[in-house]
């Protein structure tokens, strides 16, 4: 928990407005009537209560009066909001360069990556390269970036020149997404993780250990990405805020520490301290260095826990993962059930498909492998990298899981020799499908029933 005085105006305001049982209109008209300005409406309580702007100190003054609290309180909070700094899931609350605005922060080349233009571009690429099987709106890419919807449409417009980015439009809304295919992209992507894509790194792996109430980075890594220039940090510092120390699953601890060291190719060092309901509240930088809160990701229903590895094949994934052909993952893509899910029904619509289109019922066959693999390594944390040999999923999985899984491989080979029409090997008969089809089926049913005792790599 934060203290008020760390709290953020909107945030201060929106709690005020919903104690008093206020809708945004009727805290407008109430602000419009008090200053004496019909010019207030709802809009400009709604960009203060999302900090997208600060209220002045006449809106300030005005505010204390109709929500009923000290203007100090407000001004605190003003002062809160202009120091924050946020991106992606991380922020930047306590002791913020003091020299700049955040705006110009935004625009200027970032400290913690001066390769790029700008913070904003910076926060584009974090959020979708590190989610490339997301799309995002303007206004999601907007949060993330920590910049307005303008600064966002010309970096986005730039980087979809590039072919980094790619869009398509659903109805009047625009949505971006990571392209794929180019050599840049994978190098690319290691760089923004290990950079901008940290705070998601840390929230997925901490986030999942039962305890943990609040991450905070400080340091050398907390100062680059609050702006202070300097060289790149050689370690990154988190306290760990726990509810009760002696609760805390070490083995789990250590675990998330070894994923995360793997994923962003630093030291990490953690210090466990007391959370406020120990009523030592929570600790704040004394040395007046930058302080960046890193929101945790939780565990979601189905996921695997950190620790009791499974230890099959474990030479192969991890060469995988040393020559960038598997890269680890966290947060909600690493779950089985959308992949098995999806598998079963591309095999339900192959056998409904069999007699009228044998050709189109085997390429659903050879996607649903081609899931059903993907689906056991998301259920370890593994994805297939930007850029890796088509048959990493294939080599992972029957590494791991058995020589059955070696069918993935020799499906997804069949499925390429299908795309092209004219070859000599590009006929399918309904025997195939009838051969096929059960083989796949039984494999769906074996990772359904070996993905609950597998745990994440680490």
């Amino acid at each position: 928990m934060q203290t008020s005085t760390e709290l953020p105006i909107g945030q201060l305001i929106r709690a005020a407005r919903l104690r008093l049982k206020m809708s945004q209109y009727e805290l407008a008209d109430k602000l419009a009537a008090v200053s004496g300005k019909a010019t207030m409406g709802r809009d400009r309580v709604a960009r203060w209560e999302r900090g997208r702007q600060v209220p002045r100190n006449e809106w300030r003054q005005w505010l204390a009066v109709v929500l009923q609290m000290p203007k100090s309180e407000l001004d605190a909070g003003a002062a809160a909001t202009r120091r924050r700094s946020r991106l992606g899931h991380a922020a930047v609350t306590a002791n913020a360069p003091v020299t700049s605005t955040t705006s110009r922060r935004q625009q200027g080349p970032p400290a913690l990556l001066p390769v790029f233009r700008s913070r904003v571009q910076a926060g584009i690429l974090a959020a979708t390269l590190l989610n490339p099987n997301r799309a995002f709106s303007l206004t999601e890419l907007a949060d993330d970036a920590g910049g307005s919807l303008a600064s966002v449409s010309k970096e986005s417009d730039v980087l979809e020149a590039a072919g980094i980015l790619t869009r398509r439009n659903q109805g009047t809304v625009r949505l971006v997404r990571a392209g794929n295919g180019r050599p840049m992209i994978g190098p690319l992507t290691d760089l923004i993780r290990v950079t901008y894509g940290v705070p998601q790194v840390l929230g997925e792996e901490y986030g999942r250990v039962p305890g943990i109430e609040r991450i905070t980075a400080f340091g050398t890594w907390a100062d680059r990405f609050a702006g202070l220039a300097g060289p790149e940090p050689d370690t990154i510092h988190l306290r760990l805020t726990v509810l009760d120390a002696e609760e805390l699953d070490e083995e789990e601890l250590h675990a998330a520490t070894r994923r995360a060291e793997q994923r962003l190719k630093h030291k990490i060092q953690h210090t466990i301290v007391p959370g406020a309901s120990q009523g030592n509240g929570i600790p704040v930088q004394r040395d007046r260095r930058p302080a960046v809160d890193i929101a945790a990701i939780p565990q979601t229903g189905g996921q695997a826990t950190i620790v009791d590895a499974w230890e099959a094949g474990r030479a192969v994934v991890t060469k995988l993962i040393d020559d960038g052909q598997l890269e680890l993952i966290g947060g909600d893509d690493a779950r089985s059930g959308p992949f098995f899910g999806l598998a079963s029904m591309h095999l339900d619509a192959a056998e409904r498909l069999a007699a009228a289109s044998a050709p189109s019922a085997f390429l659903l066959i050879c996607q649903a492998a081609q899931l059903i693999g993907s689906g056991l390594l998301a259920r370890q944390g593994l994805r297939s990298a930007m850029g890796a040999q088509p048959d990493v999923v294939s080599e992972a999985v029957a590494a791991q899981f058995g020589a059955q899984y070696c069918q993935i491989g020799m499906l997804r080979q069949r499925a390429t020799e299908l795309a092209n029409p004219i070859g000599r090997d590009n006929r399918v008969t309904p025997g195939d499908v009838e051969d096929y089809l059960p083989t796949v089926r039984a494999l769906l049913c074996s990772a359904r029933d070996t993905a609950p005792v597998v745990s994440l790599f680490a």
